[in-house]
């Protein structure tokens, strides 16, 4: 019976088979994701879910990350600091972004125009010790790690590695199980935040937690999901 993990040697196995052109599938606080860093394997995940078009990669990201790729002023920063740092939040940030980051720099134009809309791009910052792991990897070999949730479109991102469909899991060249996740209830999936204008773009993972400090320090009264 397993009963420890060891999150740098999985993240590093993960990254192995990433830089080689496959698919994983990874936990997050908020869900299962499933990842990749090369353009065919990110159309390959494309394909796999049934996505349509107009869905968006998202950089699998860290606060250390959104620092140096989004372009925010200091006071929305400082709001993004607070909420995944000082109060240890998962945060899906969409904000403009610097497109002569190196790590964005080394991606074809397809998989930029894949990965962000109207000049912005989102990120999922502080999705969990493994996550954080993986991102320093590949961040320090010059690759940036892009995906979504491990489910086909429109069913849901899985809280539990049982939940993800078969061909979802068949895709993936290695699969992380971490048990449950952490903030997958009562939904899973990241709240996703435009930084830009300040508007909630989806209600997920403690949001009634991210609703109350934004109200609380920076005035924002922003819908309440039980009305």
């Amino acid at each position: 019976m397993r009963t420890t993990i060891d999150i740098p040697t999985d993240a590093a196995r993960v990254f192995s088979i990433l830089a080689q052109g496959g698919i994983g599938i990874i936990p997050s606080s908020v869900g299962y994701g499933i990842i990749a860093t090369e353009p065919p394997a990110l159309q390959r995940i494309y394909t796999v879910k049934r996505r349509q078009p107009h869905k968006r990669h998202a950089i699998i990201g860290s606060y250390v990350l959104h620092r140096e790729i989004h372009v925010l002023p200091p006071d929305k920063m400082d709001l993004v600091r607070l909420l995944t740092v000082d109060l240890n939040l998962p945060l899906g940030v969409i904000a403009p972004y610097r497109r002569d980051h190196p790590l964005l720099a080394r991606l074809d134009k397809e998989t930029l125009a894949a990965s962000s809309m109207d000049g912005t791009m989102a990120m999922l910052v502080n999705g969990g010790p493994f996550q954080e792991e993986l991102v320093r990897v590949t961040a320090a070999a010059g690759r940036a790690v892009l995906g979504s949730s491990a489910n086909l479109t429109g069913q849901g991102t899985k809280t539990v590695v049982e939940e993800i469909e078969e061909e979802i899991r068949e895709a993936a060249d290695i699969v992380v199980d971490y048990g449950r996740v952490r903030d997958g209830w009562p939904r899973a999936s990241s709240t996703m935040v435009d930084f830009e204008a300040m508007r909630v773009v989806r209600v997920g993972a403690c949001y009634e937690v991210i609703r109350d400090v934004l109200k609380r320090f920076a005035g924002l009264n922003w819908p309440d999901p039980s009305v």
